[in-house]
């Protein structure tokens, strides 16, 4: 199933067939609806997964430890920011997000994961202002169309610094997914990291570098029916992925600063009821 550049007719062919899919022609991790297509950036999307890293961390600002996040821009925030936290730890990686529309008008596309806060939901941009983005989300949904999957409407580039950086066991929590709808990652960067996908009580299905460019793919049903994840290595070079979905629901520009409004005065209230630290 794997296709490598370079090898004359039959991979131009290979690749073509990949280009107009079915993915009945593509091997079944574990017999359950999950793919792993090599060098899917590369042939389907039109892109050079290396390239599409460095230009988005070089093009675009990023939101670190007490930075504020700029309303429907695109921008990185780090895992030290506090709207990225996880139930009030730093994350190890940081992440941009992307939807299918302007959000002031209409509205905020909301992908709930477990942690998830509100504050973090104003980083979400249209993915129209983000010129490097763009075009390989409009070859997606081309491909996915193909496929006879609903188009994605929403997109989370994350990256990996170093081999400290990781994303835990887990799986996609299916409240705002499109039922029936596939859930695709693309790894991107200049080195490949370890990917590890295990049935849902813990038995191992897969665990190998995924080299940049490498797309995993699988439908909601299989995504609830595993757990996957990102470990920590010794040593690692920059790596990251693009996650593509479908989701249903969004958040009106103005409730949104109603409920954050609402959500900064809980807080400092909070902090404010806080008894004094006596020094002596």
């Amino acid at each position: 199933i794997r296709y490598m550049a370079g090898r004359g007719q039959d991979d131009m062919a290979s690749r073509e067939r990949y280009r107009r899919p079915g993915l009945d022609r593509a091997r079944r991790v574990g017999g359950l609806d999950i793919w792993i297509i090599a060098d899917f950036a590369q042939t389907v999307l039109e892109c050079d997964p290396a390239a599409l890293q460095q230009q988005l961390e070089t093009n675009y600002p990023i939101r670190n430890k007490g930075s504020t996040i700029e309303w429907a821009r695109p921008q990185w925030v780090e895992g030290d920011n506090e709207a990225l936290h996880y139930r009030g730890r730093e994350l190890k990686r940081g992440k941009m997000w992307f939807q299918s529309g302007e959000p002031e008008t209409e509205g905020f596309v909301k992908y709930y994961y477990t942690g998830w806060q509100r504050a973090v939901l104003p980083a979400t941009s249209n993915v129209a202002r983000c010129v490097e983005l763009e075009p390989i989300v409009q070859r997606y949904n081309v491909w996915a169309a193909e496929a006879g999957y609903e188009a994605a409407n929403h997109f989370i580039v994350t990256h990996y610094v170093d081999g400290e950086h990781n994303i835990g066991m887990h799986y996609d929590k299916p409240r705002s997914i499109a039922a029936g709808s596939l859930i695709s990652i693309v790894k991107t960067g200049t080195h490949g990291r370890p990917f590890r996908l295990e049935r849902a009580d813990g038995t191992l299905l897969m665990e190998r570098v995924l080299a940049p460019g490498t797309a995993v793919l699988m439908t909601l049903e299989a995504n609830l029916a595993t757990k996957h994840g990102v470990p920590t290595v010794a040593e690692a070079g920059s790596s990251g992925s693009i996650v593509f979905r479908t989701i249903t629901d969004r958040v009106d520009w103005a409730r949104l600063e109603q409920e954050l409004a609402k959500f900064y005065a809980s807080k400092k209230r909070k902090a404010d009821e806080q008894p004094a630290a006596f020094s002596y």
